[in-house]
């Protein structure tokens, strides 16, 4: 009996060593679980995020890259993306393309009006021979630095109010718009084409010094060929 009494003794004793070794392997185990949780939490509310916060989100809720920044850009793509278009491959083509158009000149102003002066909304958009002059990006770049006489500026405006109304034209007569539609289309446009005209003229040029692009490569200038160099001044005489 004694010898019963012991075993009995025994065993309760490594039951219970055994259930406080589980007691706290679980009370480990939790804690572990809850330094993880917190330190994850804490890392979430400081991460860094990609997109800036000036102006938004690059996308947003809107149609356009940069949409925030022009509320005519946003009117005049959803008046023709809104409609039923008459159109075949080419007008899906001029629908894109008048997309990418007006997000240029949002991203541009999003871009120069950023106080920390980096390239990021124009970064990620494409270059368009029949659009652009110059990649985007690196237009923002020469303004950021002062480097872009106004002429080149300029052209490249030229260039994008051309295709943007090449474009509008189209797609109206695919939309089958009424002339008051097409009257409003060709405002809407105008409006944010100035817009970012303006922006671009204050950010770009405004602080150059006078004369800070003489002789430069864009410039035209008059040339003599080297073959005629050497010959003299015509006189009228043989």
């Amino acid at each position: 009996m004694d010898v019963l009494a012991g075993v009995a003794t025994g065993l309760a004793g490594s039951s219970s060593d055994s259930m406080s070794m589980w007691l706290l392997g679980g009370v480990v185990v939790c804690v572990i679980i809850g330094v993880v949780i917190y330190l994850t939490m804490g890392r979430a509310e400081t991460r860094p995020i990609k997109q800036g916060f000036y102006g938004g989100a690059i996308t947003g809720s809107s149609n356009l890259s940069c949409g925030r920044m022009s509320s005519q850009a946003e009117a005049l793509y959803s008046l023709f993306a809104d409609r039923s278009l008459d159109i075949g491959e080419e007008g899906s083509d001029d629908l894109r393309s008048l997309k990418d158009l007006l997000s240029k000149l949002c991203c541009l102003k999003q871009d120069l009006m950023a106080p920390q002066q980096t390239i990021t909304a124009t970064k990620e958009l494409g270059f368009a021979t029949h659009q652009d002059i110059q990649p985007l990006g690196d237009l923002i770049g020469r303004c950021f630095s002062k480097t872009i006489p106004e002429r080149d500026l300029s052209l490249q405006f030229q260039k994008w109010h051309k295709a943007g109304t090449d474009l509008i034209h189209r797609l109206c007569t695919a939309g089958d718009l009424s002339e008051k539609e097409v009257v409003k289309a060709e405002r809407l446009f105008d409006d944010a084409w100035k817009d970012a005209q303006n922006v671009a003229t204050t950010q770009c040029i405004g602080g150059v010094p006078k004369g800070a692009f003489e002789g430069s490569p864009h410039d035209p200038e008059p040339q003599t060929p080297t073959s005629l160099q050497e010959l003299r001044p015509y006189d009228g005489l043989y």
